[in-house]
């Protein structure tokens, strides 16, 4: 019989298995998209050559980053292509970016100072993620035509190590399948998943999000968080 699955994300692990930056690139684009894409899609969206995108996904598909599934054809000819990234594909992006390493540190040293010396630590870890999820939004320079500020959310927890997982629909909002702090959520989730829930009003807010609606519903589902976010307006 099988167990069933905790209530909750797993721990994030960094991935290896890519070190090539075309092939970062093309898993980095492929996490953008709620449904599987076309080689041609990818091409245009990177600019990249046809070939070294195929090569790349082909890369992808064999160490277990991306899925790819055959779509029958309209008419005559070969049965085309989409691929999709997997949930071990989604922790990628983040190995070599400065901002996760700094969110572990910092988080870890004051997640214990405010569970053990603050009257409402809850509030300022809150207050505190906030600030800092400002601070990293102001600090990002990725900005693409047509982007919300909840697109740019989703981005920024993938960087974190969050692996954000958009449902079908807004309504739906993510699910996140990977915590970077996972053993420490789960000892003072007072604490940790108030910080990320205030990192994720904060970057919202800089992100151009006039008014914003945050309920993260941590440990709530086999395998993940689940993040809800309202944007009323954005810029």
């Amino acid at each position: 019989m099988n167990k069933p699955h905790p209530l909750g994300p797993t721990p994030w692990r960094p991935s290896k298995e890519t070190d090539e930056p075309p092939a970062g690139r093309v898993l980095a684009a492929l996490a953008e998209h709620v449904h599987p894409v076309t080689t041609a899609e990818l091409v245009s969206q990177l600019g990249l050559h046809p070939n070294t995108v195929r090569s790349h996904l082909q890369e992808l598909v064999d160490v277990g980053m991306v899925a790819r599934e055959t779509v029958p054809p309209a008419g005559r000819g070969r049965p085309a292509h989409r691929y999709r990234i997997t949930d071990e594909g989604r922790a990628v992006p983040t190995v070599s970016d400065p901002a996760f390493a700094e969110y572990r540190g910092l988080t870890t040293a004051f997640a214990s100072y405010l569970a053990a010396r603050s009257a409402e630590p809850s509030a300022e870890a809150r207050q505190i993620g906030r600030a800092w999820g400002a601070q990293l939004a102001e600090s990002d320079p990725t900005s693409r035509p047509g982007d919300t500020a909840t697109r740019r959310v989703t981005r920024l927890l993938s960087k974190l190590g969050f692996s954000p997982v958009p449902g079908p629909s807004p309504a739906d909002g993510l699910a996140l399948r990977t915590c970077p702090l996972l053993e420490l959520a789960t000892e003072m989730p007072e604490v940790i998943c108030q910080v990320h829930r205030g990192l994720v009003e904060g970057a919202l807010v800089s992100y151009g999000a006039d008014r914003t609606t945050v309920d993260l519903r941590a440990f709530s589902e086999p395998g993940a968080c689940r993040l809800y976010l309202g944007e009323a307006a954005t810029t």
